[in-house]
């Protein structure tokens, strides 16, 4: 969200906010009213008391409409009522129901592209450009989008705006300095766009690809070694600047398959052993990929991040992000507290984390042969097989 412009009227009836785009609030327009001795009423009716009357030029907040009327909102946080020809509606926000929406210059897909906006952000249009397309603020100039990208009954009571329009085609290519972020834990990219389509690789979250189309609810994408493929657009974020290098810390290969000696290991501290203790009242909690709950479900990050979140430690959301959160340690220097990285299967460098919870065993949600939260041996086969690092979050 760009900033909010909040401005109370000299009449105390509302409040007018101007929302940015990348904004979740609900969605609200402002308009202002074009005639004197305008009645403001209790109830969308002629025959409802009147509140006050507005001259030319006030400006309102609306929160809806229905029956030839507008809803408003008022400074005192209740709701009022005015005939919609007494209102000019100058700009309302539309929350953004297409996967990927290209912000562009000029109404048409052949100019440049400002910017991208995804599902479930929110946008400012200030004006109907023709031919479905409507003018935008985003983050302090104007652009354009596209009307099939979102949804508001409202949109359609806006001012014109003059400017030459033209449909967007199925596929466009946004501008440089876009890229797109993983945002589930790992993401497959695939060599067309479907479930069908054979797996090219698999990536964990947070990693970043080079957009170079969309097709659909898929984005074709490629990586850093000149892989190309689809990817859902569900799953990704999309960013504007440079594209972030794709790195991860993790332990020397000669070390990640040495055992872990903890006779002599230091004791857990006073935070850790707390957090150990409320981790292991959630064993047997059940895998849930993408969950966070610790009652109902959690994948592998998603219970760390909620652990150390009811501690007051906030982590990234996936195992990929989470092993660059605290101080790169060494295996032989483990300590209860400490978070454990594996690679599980796959091409992705980092799959699956767990907690080190001392004695040699760590704590995790898995989906493997035990389903859910469980206590594991880091000195195990499978676990010398698939270890990556470590992480220290608690100093």
């Amino acid at each position: 969200m760009d900033s909010f412009l909040k401005k109370s009227l000299s009449l105390g009836l509302c409040l007018v906010c101007t929302m940015g785009a990348a904004s979740s609030v609900s969605a609200a327009s402002i308009g202002t009213i074009n005639a004197d001795d305008v009645n403001i009423r209790t109830q969308a009716s002629t025959s409802s008391q009147v509140i006050k009357k507005l001259s030319s030029g006030i400006t309102v907040t609306v929160i809806g409409s229905a029956d030839g009327w507008y809803k408003l909102s008022t400074a005192a946080g209740g709701v009022a009522y005015v005939k919609q020809d007494y209102v000019t509606l100058t700009q309302t926000d539309v929350v953004v129901t297409d996967a990927f929406t290209n912000v562009r210059s000029e109404p048409s897909v052949t100019s440049s592209v400002i910017g991208v906006v995804s599902s479930g952000e929110t946008v400012t249009v200030t004006g109907d450009a023709g031919n479905d397309w409507y003018s935008v603020d985003y983050n302090g100039q104007t652009g354009y989008i596209y009307g099939d990208n979102f949804q508001n009954e409202l949109t359609g009571s806006l001012n014109g705006v003059t400017a030459k329009a033209e449909k967007k085609t199925a596929t466009e290519k946004p501008a440089e300095g876009i890229y797109a972020t993983i945002n589930v834990e790992s993401l497959n990219l695939r060599e067309e766009p479907n479930t069908d389509s054979n797996i090219i690789s698999c990536y964990d979250c947070g990693y970043s690809f080079e957009i170079l189309g969309v097709s659909g609810d898929w984005i074709r994408v490629m990586d850093e070694n000149g892989s190309v493929g689809y990817v859902k657009a569900e799953y990704v974020d999309f960013k504007n600047g440079e594209r972030p290098e794709n790195k991860t810390a993790y332990s020397p290969v000669s070390e990640r398959r040495s055992l872990v000696s903890y006779e002599d290991e230091a004791p857990a501290t006073q935070k850790a052993a707390e957090i150990i203790e409320y981790s292991k009242g959630f064993i047997g909690t059940p895998y849930v990929y993408g969950g966070t709950d610790l009652l109902a479900g959690v994948d592998c990050s998603g219970f760390i991040y909620s652990i150390y979140k009811d501690f007051g430690i906030t982590l990234d959301r996936c195992s990929y992000e989470q092993i660059n959160d605290g101080e790169f340690v060494a295996k032989d220097d483990l300590r209860p507290g400490d978070l454990v990285f594996f690679n599980t299967g796959g091409d992705s460098e980092i799959s699956h984390v767990g907690m080190y919870i001392g004695n040699g065993e760590y704590i995790h949600s898995t989906n493997g042969a035990v389903n859910g939260v469980t206590i594991s041996d880091l000195n195990s086969d499978y676990a010398l097989n698939t270890y990556v690092g470590a992480t220290r979050v608690l100093q």
